[in-house]
Formats: C-alpha cells, structure tokens, sequence
C-alpha cells in the first residue's frame, strides 16, 4: 500500500540521493561536446564539476558524523555551510556557462532546478539540526 503524497516524509538520505543525481548530471553535461566544445571545454567545466564533487563530499562527510557533543555538531554544521555555499557558487558559474555556451533551455532548468531542490534540502537539515543539537 503506497501513502498520499501529503502523508510522505523526506528520507533522510534524501540529500545524499540529490547531491549524488546533481553530480552525475552535472559530469554528463559537462562531457556533452555539443554543450561544451572541447576546445576550450576544461576553461569552465573542470570548475564546475569541482564544485558539484565539493558538495557531495561535504553532504557526504555531514551525514557521516554521528552528533554526540557540541564539537560534533560543529564539525557536522561546517560541512553542510560549504555544500551550502558551494551551491551558491556552482549556481554562478552555471550562469556563466549558460551566457557563454549553446545550453538550451531546457537542459539549463532542470540543472538549475536540481542544485535549488538540493538547496533547499541542506537549508532543511541544517535547521533540523540546529533544534536537535542546539
């Protein structure tokens, strides 16, 4: 039996999920020679795909540290601030590569639409946190 939509709640791997789908999309249109040619591909793509890999990893490293004490959730809460702040900056430097190069569209809403929905999740768990350890 499946629940409402209304009823679900977010898994708590859902962050995980996201940065991991952010990442593979990321690096297959970073790859596409049509989006990016390759001549002049590693000027952008190579930054790009550096801070998607950033995100991941802190998302990653967050998840990992098990809160037992106040320098624990410090550790936990500096991690989720870079990924934060890292989607910030891949949201800059998706813009300019939007300017620069024949992304259509569509392709750039949806990417677009991926690193807001892992914003948004981060945003979420960091005040999760802040009421369970704080």
């Amino acid at each position: 039996m499946s629940v409402p939509e209304g009823k679900r709640t977010e898994s708590k791997l859902e962050v995980q999920t996201r940065a991991r789908e952010l990442a593979k999309y990321t690096m297959t249109i970073c790859n596409n020679e049509k989006v990016f040619p390759k001549r002049d591909r590693w000027l952008l793509t190579n930054r790009i795909v550096s801070t998607t890999l950033t995100i991941m990893e802190e998302i990653d490293l967050a998840n990992d540290i098990r809160v037992t004490n106040k320098n624990d959730y410090e550790i936990r809460n500096k991690s989720q601030t870079v990924a934060l702040a890292s989607t910030a900056k891949l949201l800059g430097l998706m813009e300019l590569a939007y300017s620069k190069y024949s992304i259509s569209s569509e392709k750039i809403r949806y990417w677009t639409g991926l690193v807001v929905q892992l914003r948004q999740l981060i945003i979420k768990w960091k005040q999760s946190d802040k009421k369970r350890y704080v």
